[in-house]
């Protein structure tokens, strides 16, 4: 049987404003915002949001994003699960794995053949090599690094502020650095990596 685009977008945008490759399949209930552009053989499965707008109440050091973010790029043969979240400005590289109720932020990069399992919340501007496995309800904080061929177990949790944010104001954002994981690594089941 034949993959075909569905008309059953919901949301802001149909399927006439996506531009997409072929044997594309999107479930009823998935959610795409414009700019969004799907490689061939995509999967997206219902309640997804692929393309939302960041948006800050003010009570965050993160400004709300502007028109100027990239589009959502998501490469041939990727599978993003049901309410995952996508955010504008992410670039995902073919057969990789968005894996159900996993979140990844604006301005984040996704090599080939990676898995960010269920559960697994990315952080703005981190970078993700190729063959990564992140394991199900691990943390990547913003501003992260993992080269190819990474391991993460489950429940790992990073970040990228060693004062917790009480430190007097912070210069940029630029300046509050996660941890890089070098090629190879394997990071192990609950470990916690500072700044």
């Amino acid at each position: 049987m034949e993959k075909q685009v569905t008309d059953a977008i919901v949301g802001p945008v149909g399927i006439e404003e996506i531009t997409h490759g072929d044997n594309v399949v999107v479930y009823p209930g998935a959610i795409l915002f414009p700019n969004v552009e799907l490689g061939n053989n995509v999967t997206i499965f219902p309640g997804a949001v692929v393309g939302r707008p960041p948006l800050s109440s003010g009570a965050t050091r993160r400004v709300s994003a502007s028109e100027e973010l990239a589009p959502v790029r998501i490469g041939d043969g990727c599978v993003i699960g049901s309410n995952a979240v996508i955010y504008m400005g992410v670039d995902i590289g073919r057969n990789s794995m968005i894996c159900d109720t996993a979140c990844v932020r604006e301005g984040c990069s996704i090599g080939e053949y990676v898995v960010i399992a269920m559960g697994v919340t990315v952080n703005y501007d981190t970078k993700i090599g190729n063959r990564v496995k992140v394991m199900d309800n691990t943390h990547l904080t913003g501003n992260m690094v993992i080269e190819d061929d990474v391991f993460v177990a489950m429940l790992v949790t990073t970040a990228n502020d060693n004062s917790m944010g009480r430190a007097a104001e912070v210069d940029s954002l630029e300046t509050l650095l996660g941890p890089t994981i070098k090629r190879f690594a394997t990071i192990g089941q609950g470990a916690c990596l500072l700044a």
